[in-house]
């Protein structure tokens, strides 16, 4: 039983380690109740099914709909210190869900576009102007891309976006929270890259493991499962073959 959990969390590890590359979290927070639906209700969405699923899941009940854009957001990163706010909105809302894997980016402008579409609301770019909310009137769907590479700043635009939005609409409002781009991971060279015609000579460094990878994800899940299941059977193996037949009944006790 011990070794079965053991193997079940070595993999479920390993996935995530194998999840992570390419891929950005999706959050969607709000002061009032909402359902989510099965196809949310997971780990990891592709791009298609989430936009789908998000489309489903506004009902336009809402007076203001927030689409936060932060670039090159990671699932990693939303553990790191100065996110506090952000937690805290999270948290505090009465209904909340969030997808830690959307394998690729999101166009959230265009998210934004759709849902302002299908409740017949304004879009409003909160780029363009820095009073863009404030001069907000009546159901708006509101887009807003966070540029600035200080978590911190970050985090105090979103929440005094939330607070322009709570002053003019109550708790009447959806949060949306996701990246149009995703992180790169800087990557080695692999033994069966190609570069193409015209493509600039890349200047190799020196050393054999500089230039290829020998050791991958598959052979590091491989040889960890080898260490754990080798062992296990060589055990049951040796057991099964050291059992004997008795040579000699008991004597019968009075």
């Amino acid at each position: 039983m011990r070794t079965a959990v053991l193997l079940s969390l070595l993999l479920a590890s390993l996935y995530e380690v194998s999840a992570v590359e390419n891929t950005s979290p999706f959050l969607a927070w709000s002061p009032q109740e909402f359902t989510v639906s099965n196809e949310l209700n997971t780990q990891v969405i592709s791009v298609q099914d989430l936009q789908r699923g998000v489309y489903d899941l506004v009902d336009c009940s809402h007076k203001a709909i927030l689409v936060v854009d932060e670039p090159e957001l990671h699932a990693a990163d939303l553990g790191q210190k100065g996110r506090d706010k952000l937690k805290n909105q999270v948290h505090g809302a009465e209904s909340s869900f969030q997808i830690p894997f959307v394998d690729g980016p999101v166009d959230l402008e265009r998210l934004a576009q759709r849902l302002s579409q299908k409740c017949q609301t304004r879009f409003v770019d909160a780029d363009e102007s820095e009073d863009a909310v404030s001069s907000v009137h009546g159901p708006s769907v509101i887009y807003k891309k966070l540029t600035s590479e200080c978590v911190k700043e970050n985090g105090n635009t979103l929440e005094n976006l939330i607070k322009e939005i709570r002053d003019k609409f109550q708790d009447k409002f959806l949060v949306l929270y996701s990246s149009s781009q995703t992180k790169e991971f800087p990557t080695k060279h692999r033994l069966s890259a190609r570069q193409l015609p015209g493509d600039p000579t890349p200047t190799k460094q020196a050393g054999l493991f500089h230039n290829y990878t020998f050791f991958s994800q598959g052979i590091f899940m491989g040889l960890l499962i080898s260490v754990i299941v080798v062992p296990i059977a060589f055990v049951g193996i040796f057991w099964n073959l050291s059992v004997q037949q008795p040579q000699r009944f008991e004597k019968k006790q009075n």
